[in-house]
């Protein structure tokens, strides 16, 4: 199961909220990386298709619907998304224990 901390979620909200898309759901993808075999990406999206799984996510802000196609379930199963700042700014961090490998950024991976 994909997990989205408090943090995630909050700064989720500020982006539908900045961006207009109130009623938006999030987005997880992977796409191929140059350092890696996958790297992840995040949307704000507008419709559910047929072979997607989605996610909701309630605590002490604005419910979250996040949504990841299911042949992709395998790769990111257990996946943690969580949103940080640092001296470098605001961005979101990926937990995947099924990566066996990743790059120094922390956004590309592979699984042996």
């Amino acid at each position: 199961m994909i997990q989205l901390t408090t943090a995630a979620c909050q700064e989720i909200n500020r982006l539908r909220v900045r961006q207009n898309q109130p009623d938006a759901l999030c987005r997880v993808g992977l796409q191929p990386s140059s350092c890696a075999d996958w790297s992840y990406t995040l949307s704000l999206d507008d419709a559910i298709s047929e072979g997607d799984e989605v996610y909701e996510f309630e605590g002490d802000f604005e419910p979250v619907r996040f949504v990841v196609e299911r042949d992709r379930l395998n790769i990111i199963r257990d996946l943690c998304i969580d949103f940080s700042e640092d001296l470098m700014g605001g961005a979101f961090r990926f937990d995947n224990p099924q990566a066996t490998e990743s790059c120094r950024c922390g956004y590309a991976f592979a699984i042996r």
